[in-house]
């Protein structure tokens, strides 16, 4: 079971959430950045630690299918208990960032088995990995700028 909300939603540049959203692709969201699910089941997941997550970024032709795939790991319990998608009011052009969350950037076993089963999904190419505490201190860049924490 998941929860699905929408993220981001910008008055004067700050992010708000904008209301729960059960059915929506993200290319038909205009009025909020973000889609997130989260698992609710509770004592199946482990708790927090220091949260990083992949980034993936998807054409947007193959945006809505990708994301239904990646609600319904994070719903089974494959993945950690949260992913988030960008819209269509946030996204660049016609790519769409994929986040899946992992509870601790540290557990590289467990970081690696996410990224793995990702793989499996069909997330083939190369994705970068890095901590919410980057995110938090403004570190957006590639990975030639050495930010990534992984890159698989």
């Amino acid at each position: 079971m998941t929860n699905k909300k929408l993220y981001g939603a910008k008055k004067d540049f700050e992010a708000d959430v904008v209301g729960s959203v059960e059915e929506g692709n993200p290319s038909e969201v205009t009025h909020a950045a973000f889609i997130v699910a989260n698992y609710r089941v509770k004592n199946s997941q482990p708790k927090s630690k220091r949260v990083g997550k992949w980034l993936f970024f998807v054409a947007e032709k193959y945006i809505d299918d990708t994301w239904r795939n990646v609600t319904k790991a994070v719903e089974d319990g494959k993945l950690w208990k949260q992913a988030k998608v960008s819209t269509a009011w946030r996204s660049k052009g016609d790519v769409y960032v994929v986040c899946v969350y992992t509870y601790d950037c540290d557990d590289e076993s467990d970081v690696m088995r996410i990224r793995d089963h990702l793989r499996e999904m069909g997330f083939k190419r190369a994705a970068s990995y890095k901590s919410d505490e980057q995110t938090h201190a403004g570190i957006y860049s590639d990975l030639s700028a050495g930010f990534a924490l992984y890159k698989a």
